[in-house]
């Protein structure tokens, strides 16, 4: 693309002055961009006159600008001609081009392409930004409008859900400067709060209890996955209820983490064995998915289930006949299917196991050297789990 700067008689203004514009030509196609930049005599190349006002500086203030040009016409050879054209504009002028997409609009074309796990979270993220600004736009967030957003979400959410939110517009920004869609990055200086949260974890005894609970059939099942979700390793109940007969041999559990997309490798013990034979699928691993449309619907009746694992009291009616009534005392308030996983864990730490063990028995990456570089092999994770399942079965000793 060539360039040349014009300063036309017949654009003079009535003040007297002529605007300096750059003229681009490629092919066939032309488009002029004003520097803002006003001059009472015609250019030469790129020198004002030396009666010109204030020559020396417009005249600096030019070059800057062609230095810019020069620059970003050679860091981006072969850009399609309107990103190219819409970015000098941006350069010369300094605001960025009216967008024709809404934030919301960029951060569900950014959720499409994203894991269906992840990718509702980000629609969340649009739903709010909606209810918030629908009219805005890369370009017109800025500080403020991300504290006022916080604001509007209200006291009711919680730090860490807000915080999830804007973690989720910061990613949509990051994709687009990486994609030229924007220039503006409000978050570089923008601290996202946060909070520590509880761990979720109990007790060996509560899970002890949990384990031997008597329960009838209907709510044995949730115990009894929760307990294999704590033997292989605090497993997801994405990965755990989408298990296929292929992923099991020798042994072991060999897939993909739906998460991160990471091969993941785990022993079987002989107690998770038991409860994968109690309830084995037809065209799964295990039966839910033979019956239920996705995961998260059983997952759904799963997380209740738990809630009621523990005594069960019937409740006769005060006054008048009427059948009488059931109530749950829990083992554990508030147990859900990640409880097994957190347990998995702080037993781990318990014992002493090294952390960059446990991490590799959650498929996580150990925090102070990436896993790349260190030659693990499975022994670790087999010895960390047989000590810790052991350890929970030190009461039947």
């Amino acid at each position: 693309m060539r360039y040349f700067i014009s300063t036309k008689e017949s654009k003079r203004n009535e003040n007297g002055l002529i605007p300096v514009s750059v003229i681009f030509r490629d092919s066939r196609k032309e488009f002029a961009v004003s520097t803002g930049i006003m001059a009472k005599y015609p250019l030469s190349g790129v020198l004002f006159a030396q009666n010109e006002p204030n020559s020396k500086a417009k005249t600096k203030r030019l070059v800057r600008i062609i230095d810019g040009i020069d620059k970003f016409l050679l860091e981006h050879e072969g850009m399609e001609y309107e990103r190219l054209k819409e970015g000098l504009r941006t350069l010369i002028t300094g605001r960025e081009p009216k967008s024709k997409q809404t934030l919301v609009d960029c951060i569900r074309k950014y959720a499409a392409e994203k894991k269906e796990s992840t990718k509702q979270t980000y629609l969340r993220a649009a739903i709010m930004v909606e209810r918030f600004d629908s009219k805005a736009t890369f370009t017109s967030v800025d500080k403020a409008w991300l504290d006022r957003f916080v604001r509007c979400m209200g006291d009711e959410a919680s730090v860490n859900y807000k915080a999830l939110i804007l973690q989720k517009v910061r990613s949509v920004f990051n994709w687009g400067l990486d994609n030229g869609l924007t220039n503006n990055y409000p978050f570089r200086r923008y601290k996202i709060k946060t909070e520590k949260t509880p761990i979720d974890n109990i007790s060996v005894e509560q899970l002890r209890a949990i384990r031997d609970c008597q329960l009838d059939e209907y709510k044995a099942v949730y115990r009894d996955f929760f307990m294999l979700t704590f033997y292989l390793c605090g497993i997801n109940p994405a990965d755990l209820l989408t298990l296929k007969d292929e992923n099991l041999q020798n042994g072991r559990i060999r897939y993909r983490r739906k998460k991160t997309g990471k091969p993941y490798d785990i022993p079987v013990p002989p107690e998770a064995m038991e409860i994968i034979r109690r309830y084995k699928g037809k065209d799964w691993l295990l039966f839910p998915l033979d019956t239920n449309a996705s995961y998260r619907h059983y997952y759904r009746h799963w997380r209740e289930g738990l809630k009621q694992i523990g005594t069960r009291e019937v409740v006769k009616r005060a006054h008048g006949p009427g059948r009488p009534s059931a109530r749950y005392q829990p083992i554990v308030d508030n147990l859900t299917v990640y409880t097994a996983r957190y347990t998995f864990a702080s037993i781990g730490a318990e014992l002493e196991i090294p952390r960059e063990t446990i991490a590799l028995c959650l498929g996580h990456s150990w925090a102070d050297v990436t896993s790349h570089y260190i030659a693990y092999n499975t022994k670790r994770i087999d010895d960390a789990v047989r000590k810790i399942i052991d350890y929970v079965n030190g009461d039947k000793a």
